[in-house]
């Protein structure tokens, strides 16, 4: 086991303990029995889960994702029960709706922590054998259940799955600029077809105002890796749009940093916190990579020049 994932383990514990003092209140509620058998489905979870991570460690990755597919169905299965929900019922929205990810869908219903930590894992193995299709099936699911109320996953938990998956994903364009594979060029299985497919169903799903489950700060910073990894890729046009997205959500509008503009925007915005001035100066720091590419020397200036008044500005 990995240190990232002893980590996964501790903070996954932790979040248990974190929910003690409910459980405790809620303690009248049921009988003996029904706590017993809450406690062994518990238990079946986290050993299927544990055995998951066993196989994929010893190479066994169809056998592991098989079982992580498993602990899935279990989960849902013991909420549907609790729900009294008819396991045979139809419902679109229980675990096994992972259909094309054509359309975003709304968040998927009685899953819980470790269903999705188990879909995560999937995400993973999917990433090792670079299937693009399976990636974005589950890596769909996955932000649907984090989406979730009834899975009550945590917002840090959130943030931290959405990163790795960046990551990873990114890591992939490096390792096939290293050895690149033509067979795959263009296609789903292509890493920069791939890794732009996860970073625009990350922005559709947590967009401020018309994601599934808004989230401006994670919207904002993916939106930032999303450019810089644009600017390594060499996608020049894409990183514009980019760049006008993070000008407009800051309020700014799209001729901001370009020179057009009379500079009193960039002021109120550096005035209004460092928040609001670190932004402008991160969204400068992609503009000034862009036109430093571009050759536009005019922009790079003024961008620059503009940068360097804003006040309050503090950038990572």
């Amino acid at each position: 086991m990995s240190d990232s994932e002893d980590y996964e383990y501790e903070y996954d514990e932790s979040d248990q303990d974190d929910g003690g003092d409910q459980n405790d209140n809620d303690e009248f509620e049921y009988t003996d029995d029904d706590e017993g058998n809450a406690e062994e489905g518990e238990v079946a979870l986290e050993n299927a889960y544990y055995n998951a991570k066993g196989m994929r460690d010893a190479g066994e990755y169809q056998e592991a994702a098989e079982t992580f597919e498993s602990v899935v169905k279990m989960e849902v299965a013991g909420n549907k029960k609790k729900a009294g929900v008819d396991d045979d019922e139809g419902d679109d929205d229980d675990a096994m709706d992972v259909s094309d990810h054509g359309g975003m869908k709304p968040p998927l219903k009685y899953h819980g922590t470790w269903g999705y930590k188990a879909i995560k894992q999937l995400v993973k193995l999917h990433l090792r054998s670079v299937d693009g299709a399976k990636v974005m099936k589950d890596y769909h699911r996955m932000l649907r259940v984090a989406s979730s109320p009834d899975a009550a996953i945590s917002p840090n938990a959130v943030e931290k799955g959405v990163n790795g998956m960046l990551e990873r994903v990114s890591s992939l364009i490096n390792s096939n600029s290293a050895s690149p594979n033509p067979s795959v060029e263009g296609g789903p299985n292509d890493p920069c077809v791939l890794a732009r497919n996860v970073y625009d169903t990350t922005l559709r799903v947590f967009h401020p105002s018309t994601g599934i489950s808004p989230n401006e700060r994670l919207w904002f910073k993916t939106n930032l890796k999303y450019g810089q990894l644009l600017y390594e890729m060499n996608e020049t046009a894409k990183l514009q749009i980019v760049i006008r997205d993070l000008l407009q959500s800051s309020g700014q509008s799209v001729d901001f940093l370009e020179g057009s503009g009379n500079g009193s925007g960039i002021e109120t915005m550096g005035s209004s916190g460092n928040s609001g001035g670190t932004h402008v100066m991160e969204i400068a720091a992609l503009q000034i990579q862009l036109y430093s590419r571009l050759k536009d020397t005019k922009k790079l200036r003024q961008v620059f020049q503009r940068a360097m008044s804003v006040r309050g500005g503090i950038p990572h």
